[in-house]
């Protein structure tokens, strides 16, 4: 399945020479994101977890989430009105993407933002756009990945029933070595009440 043309038109594979130079940073086209995910199974279960350890502006992001959500849509409980808010948010609270620079992190959420609202009707609920950047402040975030690794940490989404997430956090270095304990454990939450920092 191929992804749409992103929101933002045509996406340009360098920003500037110097970024080249300093972060060895090259954006892949999006033909090459299309023939790269058609050779994985990053879509093709909509909420397994996607981490993009140098995620950029989006790029793979953006198709991911475009082609989880058109396969959300062929669902027709999980598409239902009454539904649809949450199991949106579910699909996102998979994505993870790090970057070092943070114009790139806050040009990837403006992105996914776009493609959410591509899939939604106008008047989203208040509710769920706190939500929705609740998560993408979690999953989107500034890091090095080479060496700043101590700093990178990842909060876990888990759904125990329909409307609630449960929410484990957890550092990279711990994740490396193998120890599957959280560092901090939010109490399960309707996502209606979820915010930043909470």
């Amino acid at each position: 399945m191929k992804a749409k043309a992103s929101s933002s038109a045509k996406q340009k594979q360098v920003k500037s020479k110097s970024r080249v130079r300093d972060r060895g940073e090259v954006f892949t086209a999006e033909r090459e994101v299309n023939n790269i995910l058609a050779l994985t199974q990053a879509t093709s279960n909509r909420y397994w977890r996607f981490l993009e350890p140098a995620c950029g502006n989006g790029n793979f992001l953006e198709a991911i989430l475009r082609q989880r959500l058109d396969h959300l849509k062929q669902d027709k409980i999980e598409w239902h009105k009454k539904n649809r808010e949450f199991s949106v948010l579910k699909v996102l609270s998979t994505i993870y993407g790090v970057d070092i620079a943070e114009d790139n992190i806050s040009e990837c959420k403006k992105r996914l933002q776009g493609v959410i609202f591509d899939y939604l009707p106008k008047k989203s609920s208040k509710e769920f756009l706190l939500a929705m950047n609740a998560i993408m402040e979690t999953n989107l975030i500034v890091g090095d990945m080479l060496n700043g690794k101590d700093k990178v940490f990842f909060t876990e989404y888990s759904t125990p029933a329909k409307g609630l997430f449960k929410r484990r956090v957890y550092a990279l270095t711990d994740m490396e070595a193998g120890i599957d304990k959280a560092i901090k454990d939010y109490p399960t939450v309707s996502y209606k009440e979820m915010r930043n920092g909470e």
